[in-house]
């Protein structure tokens, strides 16, 4: 490890890299720190954002909505607004199918319309947000319509800032921009998690309730680790299609060269427990301004997933929308395409349709490992505080979405690096 650092640091260009990422993750946590004028920030209470698509915006955004900081949409609105732009994109709008055919030209235009989307979503979930939470929580010290002009645009101008220190890492540092936002945010809110559960968990008082205590905290940390080494193994499980290539040169004929095409086991990454988790949450936040009755409590305790019926619920969307993501990352149908246009082959399987069909039959077998390992993960927030008695943000922050978030993310960050430590190395044998 200590080797790995004393590489990175020794490359000129890697270690500019290195420095400018951390200097831009150090922006985007300062700015998270610093709360809007006017928010009274003592009147939300945690279990305003710790539940619901509140919490969930919270850890996207590594509990900046919590503050109302600068910083409080986080990434949230881009990534809703790249979602929906790729699902528009599947033969829905014309133009957006286009674009996508027309290569890196037809990705800037659909970049230019994500960031119009961004910055109207943006204005509506800030203006969405503030409106609840003042209406719940009497946050703001004057409810004025400039008020909430004043903190939706502070809010929305932070979400389009936030996207472009992304994209600056993106382009001048080391791995996904917005993906290491996100990182950092859950890693920074980890300590306090750690400290709160362990405060929640261990009871000082007779030797023997101490030393119990204090079994069952050291149990949930191995636990923890313990997923932490699941989610690597299955972040780095794939599938490997061979690949056969036909060359006719002018001295060796019909020359096969092989390759593979590899198929994660979970290609969807953490994107189907975010749409479940989303689904179930958004009618429960709106319910939960509303005045309480029968039919409403009872529309709360279908959708909520602590419960029995809502807990079925989400794992069956989480598999649902598992299979619909992996199909929409791998399209089965281009990839025979390119592999007839390139002169490709599956040993055994005939290109064209058949192709297609073994892909995505592959596809379909492999996301049933990686639904049901997302299904476990995302169960592990809900069945967890039946063992360890600790708040849901503890648990939370134990699994589910946080844990993958950051697991793949330190994962895609570190191969990232080899690769470019790779390319320094090869570009030192270069001599002119």
């Amino acid at each position: 490890m200590l080797n790995f650092f004393k590489e990175v640091f020794k490359k000129g260009e890697l270690r500019r890299k290195v420095v400018f990422t951390l200097g831009i993750l150090f922006v985007f946590r300062l700015g998270a720190g610093i709360v809007i004028p006017y928010i009274d920030t003592s009147a939300i209470t945690s279990a305003a954002t710790s539940s619901g698509i509140f919490g969930i915006m919270n850890m996207l955004g590594g509990g900046t909505l919590e503050k109302f900081s600068l910083f409080s949409l986080g990434v949230s609105p881009y990534i809703t607004s790249s979602i929906i732009i790729e699902l528009l994109s599947m033969d829905v709008i014309p133009a957006l199918a286009q674009w996508n055919k027309e290569g890196n030209t037809g990705k800037k235009k659909k970049d230019k319309v994500t960031r119009v989307l961004t910055l109207a979503l943006a204005i509506i979930q800030g203006g969405s947000l503030t409106y609840a939470f003042d209406k719940g929580y009497s946050i703001l010290a004057s409810s004025s319509i400039w008020t909430y002009v004043y903190v939706v645009i502070v809010m929305a101008a932070g979400s389009m800032f936030t996207m472009w220190l992304g994209d600056q890492i993106t382009i001048k540092g080391v791995g996904n921009g917005t993906s290491l936002l996100i990182f950092t945010g859950i890693v920074a809110n980890l300590p306090n998690s750690f400290i709160s559960s362990f405060k929640s968990m261990v009871t000082f008082g007779s030797a023997y309730k101490t030393a119990t205590s204090l079994a069952w905290y050291i149990l949930f940390v191995i636990v923890y680790l313990a997923i932490v080494v699941f989610v690597v193994f299955e972040e780095g499980a794939i599938r490997k299609i061979p690949i056969i290539y036909a060359t006719n040169t002018q001295t060796v004929m019909h020359t096969k060269e092989s390759t593979n095409l590899p198929i994660k086991i979970n290609s969807s990454s953490v994107i189907p427990v975010i749409f479940a988790a989303s689904v179930l949450a958004a009618p429960r936040t709106i319910i939960s301004f509303m005045k309480s009755t029968s039919t409403t409590q009872m529309i709360d305790n279908i959708l909520n997933y602590q419960k029995p019926i809502g807990f079925v619920l989400y794992i069956v969307m989480i598999i649902l929308f598992t299979f619909f993501y992996s199909n929409l990352q791998i399209d089965a149908k281009k990839i025979s395409e390119d592999l007839k246009k390139s002169g490709g082959a599956i040993p055994g399987v005939r290109t064209g349709d058949d192709t297609k069909k073994y892909i995505g039959t592959v596809l379909n077998r492999v996301t049933v490992v990686g639904s049901l390992f997302l299904a476990i993960i995302a169960s592990i927030p809900i069945i967890a505080p039946e063992i360890w008695k600790m708040t849901s943000n503890n648990a939370l922050s134990l699994g589910g979405t946080g844990l993958i978030i950051v697991t793949g993310v330190a994962l895609e960050t570190v191969r990232a690096i080899k690769s470019m430590l790779t390319r320094r190395e090869y570009h030192g044998y270069i001599r002119k």
